[in-house]
Parts: structure tokens; sequence; C-alpha cells
């Protein structure tokens, strides 16, 4: 099994727009007429909610422009039709999108995973009441202490999940609670942690049981699966996303199951399934670093075999990288770029 691959052309163009709006791409959110319906175990039926366009404060510029595609099929982010010539139009079909975004440091690409929660859950309070969310530990979770500063938010009905968690260490609840859950003033009820248990088989299902007792939190009608309105995740050197490492059961688990244990050398702890980030309205997959430029560069660019880089295996609704320029800098796009060309 292959997996997809970005549309060469298409992603040059993005990421030289990128590099003239200091190099940030942002895009307006796909419409979701005609998605298929949502619906929860206790037969209410509901559809996938309108995913949240965030404004690129802070120099970014956001450009109104609409995308969709394929499941199975990526295509980059195009950043402005004025600048790439190309008939969209013809590019890319069916639902959803795929975006790529550059910073020119991990403390801006910092400021945007902030932005990008603070706008997804003012937009999901709004319009349901409830926000729910993914996070892994690590960088990304260090990247969020800004929330601490976000005002008038109703992170009282804010429910924070984890992406993967080693279940006697709790080393990502409690880097959470120490960087940003506990000063936003979310209730402890509303981080959910894994069970401390060294049988990682219970913690795993333990875990599931915790997001289906929910009300509100939506059940994919096609795959039965928890839905997050945006699950956040770090990509290591080799590839890996939350506990699912390359070629390991994980990447390649056909089980269906939301949560999944990882029982491996060092390396005892749950993860959620690459299924159910792929079912998320929104996913934000963040990478820091020149010593991850190769694995990007391969991730975006080269047809891969499935499992071989489980960060190119993510494909949800809305799919968005977060690059500084040292993990962007082996990308084909740059090769005719100016670095030292003034940005507006």
């Amino acid at each position: 099994m292959v997996s997809p691959t970005t549309t060469p052309r298409g992603f040059t163009a993005a990421l030289r727009s990128a590099h003239r709006r200091r190099r940030v791409v942002a895009a307006s959110r796909a419409s979701r007429a005609g998605h298929r319906a949502r619906g929860n175990e206790r037969g209410s039926g509901t559809t996938r909610r309108e995913p949240w366009a965030r404004d690129a404060s802070g120099g970014g510029a956001n450009v109104d422009v609409g995308r969709t595609r394929r499941r199975g099929a990526r295509v980059s982010a195009r950043a402005s039709a004025e600048d790439d010539g190309v008939d969209w139009s013809e590019e890319i079909d069916g639902d959803g999108e795929f975006v790529v975004e550059a910073f020119d440091s991990a403390v801006e690409l910092a400021e945007a995973l902030c932005l990008e929660v603070e706008e997804n859950a003012r937009g999901c309070l709004e319009e349901r009441g409830t926000f729910y969310m993914a996070i892994p530990g690590g960088s990304v979770a260090k990247a969020l202490k800004g929330l601490a500063e976000v005002k008038d938010l109703d992170w009282a009905n804010v429910h924070v999940f984890f992406v993967n968690e080693r279940p006697m260490e709790q080393k990502c609840a409690k880097l959470a609670e120490e960087t940003w859950t506990k000063a936003c003033g979310i209730p402890d009820e509303n981080v959910h942690r894994v069970i401390e248990t060294e049988d990682m088989g219970t913690a795993a299902q333990n875990y599931e049981e915790q997001m289906r007792a929910l009300d509100g939190l939506p059940i994919d009608e096609e795959n039965g699966l928890p839905v997050f309105d945006l699950i956040l995740l770090g990509m290591g050197a080799d590839g890996h996303v939350g506990s699912i490492y390359p070629n390991s059961a994980a990447a390649l688990d056909e089980s269906g199951s939301a949560v999944l244990p990882v029982d491996m050398p060092g390396k005892q702890t749950v993860t959620m399934s690459m299924p159910l980030i792929n079912t998320a309205d929104r996913v934000v997959l963040a990478a820091t670093g020149e010593e991850k430029a190769e694995t990007v560069r391969a991730s975006l660019e080269d047809e891969l075999e499935w499992g071989e880089i489980p960060g190119s295996m993510v494909d949800a609704f809305s799919t968005i990288w977060f690059l500084d320029l040292g993990a962007a800098s082996k990308l084909s796009a740059y090769e005719n770029m100016d670095l030292d060309e003034d940005s507006d």
C-alpha cells in the first residue's frame, strides 16, 4: 500500500508564496456541505462541523482561498491565485484540505499553535458549547504555554485528551498541567488521563471507554470512532507521531481500535491509533529543526510504503503541517527561492 504524495507543482507554488508572506500560508476552510453525516452511539445525528479559519495574525496573511481534496490523494496548499497560475479547479477534487505553513522560527510556530487552539476552541464553543482536543507531550505541549494568556474563553467546557501517554509516569498529563491547563482553569475532570496501570492493553481499553462515555464527543458513522475537533501532533526525526513508530504494530494496525497499547523495549505507552487521528475534524502536525528536514521532505514529496513514516500517514479532513525553516529546509520548493528576499 502506497501512501499519498504531494502534487509537486502546487507545493512549490505554496511555499514560494509562503516565503513572500513571511513564510506563513493560511487558508480558509473548505465547505463541508454534503460531507458525510456524523452520528453518536445514542442515535442522534449531526454533520461534520465547519472547520474554523485561523486568522494569521502576527505578520501572516489570511488568504481567502478554499481547497478540497480526495481521501487518499494529497494536494498541497495554494496560497494565492495570482502567484502560481495553476488552475486549481482541475488540480483538486473532493472535500477536505491539506495545508503547509512554514515559519521563520520555532517561537512563531508556537504562537501559531496557540492561535490554532484558541480559534478552533472559540468556534466550537460558540457553535455547541464544548471543544474536544488531543495533544502530545514534548515540544508541542510546551509550546502551548501561551494559552494561559488567552482571555474570555470558556475553558470550563474544553476537554483535553492525550495523543500518547506512559500510564505509570503520566508525563504528558503532568506537563500539560504545569504548562497551561491549570493556568487556564480547565477543570481536572476535563483533563482526561490514562489510568495508571502496568497493563498497556487495559490502559488502552479504558482510555477508549473514557472517550466513548462523553455524550458530546461525536462518533463517526462510517468507522465508529470518536471525532475530535482538533488533534495536535509532533513528529520525531524518525517520523513517529504519538507512539506510532515506523513499521511498528501500531503503524500497521487494522483492528479499528481508537487507542492502542504499545509494549516495546523502553516504550510502554498507549497511543491514539492512526484511524482515530485521521477521523478528527482537524489535525495540526508540527516539526521543527534541521534534524527532521529529510523526514519532512520524504513525507511530503516521496512515495512511501504504508507505515514507513507515520507522519506521512496523517490524512484528516483538515490536515495542516507547521514547520520552522530548519524542518522545511530540504523541501524542493526552496530550490527556486531567494531566501534573502524581503518579505512584506
